[in-house]
């Protein structure tokens, strides 16, 4: 049995990645209100919406879109700045179309406040009051209200119904313009033997007659792929689209009727990428020709499987490996060699295939450090940088949380209100700041504001309190920070709906702890704090180092070694085991002693100096046994507590180890020292 694909979840898909970049369209209007480039995608972003809406006669959300539309494009054809209280109502009204897209009841009260927005959306933008299944004719900017024809041709492209596009959509919107006049030709129709069922051989020639201009054509025809063509009589290009809009129309292309072949192909200097099935109106958005490369998408189940195959290949070709070594084949050893290039090409193109940019986890932060900036009464200025850094997908999704967490707690407890920064000499917004950076093999995610910053003395106190901490327990700078993570932690007074139960950072610590990544904090008082996540580039296939302690196997990621020395060089004191690593003192943590591994052992054992961010730890091990690539295993419920491992590995032969998680085992260890 075949897997489902039905059309109208392609569609939701795509719907909800349009309405994503319509909020973030709308959010950076809200902060530049005179940024056209904000407002072409936001417009754009609902006649896409609009117009796949109406392909599945969803009549709810094409009617809502179409309102929404005719607002944005009236404020863009005024030409005049974004009012704050007109992005406010679009955002509002973000919530109610993803509630249409994904065809959920309607609710009464919904209902009606939706119309609300909508109506104050359209006075606010100069739309005259109208019904909303009203589908009047656009005008842009400067038209004139002459009744005008405008004539042109569409040749869909070979490939139109492949990548999503509805012709007949687009002949119906053309009519919502005005009197349509339209022809049809089947000349390129091929006979039987040479006739594709799934390509288009139509073309149509139309005249359109009514108060419209050819910006108005262009828009209808905004988002066809980069093959079809439009030619409008009389006017070039950019009279034809009014914009830049990245669209296929061009009214320069040579039109031969009954060619085909010309309409199948592009040239070479304007590729353009095709998309899935299910995209908007008339079309999928395509990237800017000019790329060199198509690309499609894919179901992300299927991207996970692959990488597990992937996966699966790699522990089968070390097998592989190990049994031509063992039988001393120099023929089969030279075709496991060859595997072993293919294997790890193809594990770094599925490596490739599963990352995406961090921007997709930054981006809706936009509008939430807004909306909080509004409902703690603090103003706020969001900076984002390192959206090109990318992640492993999976990891994006479980970050979403960890990151609300800790951005919640920097508007609320970090950033002062308005009277009392002025009062402390500073700017009365507050910035934030979202960093994403490479770091070896890991990622930094870094959540700064310039707030207050921490009292470590009130930390103390409310740890002490609570129990967290002894009176008289010494705890330097760093350890006293480190208690906000503690459970249950929280120096807020009263809780409120956006903090202050102790249930936040704990948890940002555990959930990333689970992804083998660490997270730390850093404050100076009256200049703000930052927050730092260290998270591996991917999880599922590590490449590592191994190395044994009785009989047991220990796997350590290759990113997180600095170097392995001779167990002669450490120098011993009291409880504590130091060595002195080129120049400097670093604490030592012995794996037998950390896991309770009984044996006899000597002072000669390999140590393996790691570093996780600032800190050096070396591991006292028994013996390396070299490099390995594995694929990372879940420990299951019986083993998931236990401290200082994060999954479990398999060699070739198929004996099992344990992966350390190093950031939990160096805390540990320095804590200790200390």
């Amino acid at each position: 049995m075949g897997e489902s694909h039905d059309p109208v979840d392609v569609f939701r898909e795509e719907a909800h990645e349009l309405l994503q970049q319509f909020e973030e369209s709308v959010v950076g209007l809200g902060d530049e209100p005179d940024n056209r480039e904000f407002l072409d995608a936001a417009f754009r972003a609902l006649h896409t919406i609009k117009g796949s809406g109406s392909m599945f006669d969803l009549t709810d959300l094409t009617e809502f879109a179409h309102d929404m539309e005719t607002a944005f494009a009236a404020l863009r054809d005024s030409g005049q700045s974004a009012p704050r209280r007109v992005v406010d109502l679009a955002l509002e009204a973000v919530d109610h179309l993803e509630r249409l897209i994904d065809g959920g009841a309607s609710d009464p009260d919904r209902q009606n406040h939706a119309a609300l927005v909508v109506d104050e959306l359209r006075h606010l933008t100069g739309v005259d009051e109208e019904p909303a299944s009203a589908a009047p004719p656009r005008t842009g900017a400067g038209d004139s209200p002459e009744v005008t024809t405008i004539r042109g041709t569409y040749v869909p492209s070979a490939s139109t119904f492949l990548v999503g596009t509805n012709p007949i959509s687009l002949i119906s919107e053309l009519g919502s313009l005005g009197a349509l006049e339209l022809s049809g030709s089947v000349a390129a129709i091929p006979g039987w033997a040479a006739f594709d069922p799934q390509a288009c051989y139509l073309r149509w020639e139309f005249a359109v007659t009514g108060q419209v201009a050819p910006q108005d054509v262009g828009d209808v025809f905004m988002f066809i792929d980069a093959d079809s063509r439009v030619e409008l009589e009389g006017d070039d290009t950019d009279s034809a689209t009014g914009r830049d809009s990245g669209a296929a129309i061009d009214s320069d292309a040579a039109i031969t009727d009954g060619d085909s072949a010309d309409r199948g192909t592009s040239d070479p200097a304007t590729e353009g990428v095709a998309d899935a099935p299910g995209s908007g109106s008339g079309g999928a958005a395509t990237n800017p020709r000019g790329t060199g490369a198509q690309s499609i998408k894919v179901r992300t189940d299927r991207l996970d499987r692959m990488v597990n195959l992937v996966g699966e290949m790699v522990s089968l070709q070390a097998q592989i490996t190990l049994r031509a070594e063992q039988l001393g084949d120099r023929l089969m050893a030279a075709h496991a060699e060859q595997l072993e290039r293919l294997v790890r090409e193809a594990r770094g193109l599925s490596m490739d295939m599963h990352m995406v940019p961090v921007d997709r986890l930054f981006a809706p932060f936009r509008r939430h450090v807004r909306a909080l900036a509004a409902e703690l009464g603090r103003e706020v200025s969001l900076e984002v940088s390192g959206t090109d850094t990318e992640l492993d997908r999976n990891v994006v999704e479980q970050l979403r949380d960890p990151l609300l967490h800790i951005v919640r707690n920097a508007i609320d407890h970090g950033i002062e209100p308005p009277d009392r920064r002025e009062a402390a000499g500073k700017r009365r917004a507050g910035h934030l700041r979202l960093l994403a950076d490479y770091s070896g093999a890991m990622v930094r995610i870094r959540v700064s504001d310039d707030g207050a910053g921490l009292n470590r003395e009130r930390i103390r106190a409310r740890a002490v309190e609570r129990g967290i901490v002894a009176e008289g327990d010494h705890l330097t700078e760093d350890e006293i920070l480190d208690l906000i993570f503690a459970p249950g932690f929280s120096t807020a007074e009263t809780a409120t709906a956006v903090s202050g139960r102790g249930v936040g950072m704990d948890v940002v610590r555990r959930n990333v702890e689970a992804l083998s990544g660490a997270v730390t904090v850093r404050s100076t008082p009256g200049r703000g704090s930052t927050v730092e996540l260290r998270i591996p580039l991917t999880l599922a296939i590590v490449e590592g180092l191994l190395a044994q302690v009785g009989d047991q196997l220990f796997l350590i990621k290759l990113e997180y070694i600095r170097e392995c020395i001779d167990g002669r060089a450490a120098v011993r004191g009291g409880r504590r085991e130091m060595i002195d690593f080129r120049g400097e003192v670093v604490p030592t943590l012995d794996l037998a002693d950390f896991f309770g591994i009984a044996g006899d052992r000597d002072d000669h054992r390999p140590i393996i100096v790691i570093e996780a961010g600032d800190q050096r730890v070396g591991l006292v091990v028994d013996s390396l046994l070299g490099n390995h690539q594995s694929v990372v295993k879940s420990l299951g419920r019986l083993l998931a507590g236990l401290e200082g491992v994060s999954g479990a590995v398999f060699l070739s032969d198929g004996t099992p180890g344990l992966m350390l998680d190093i950031e939990r085992v160096v805390r540990r260890a320095i804590r200790r020292a200390s």
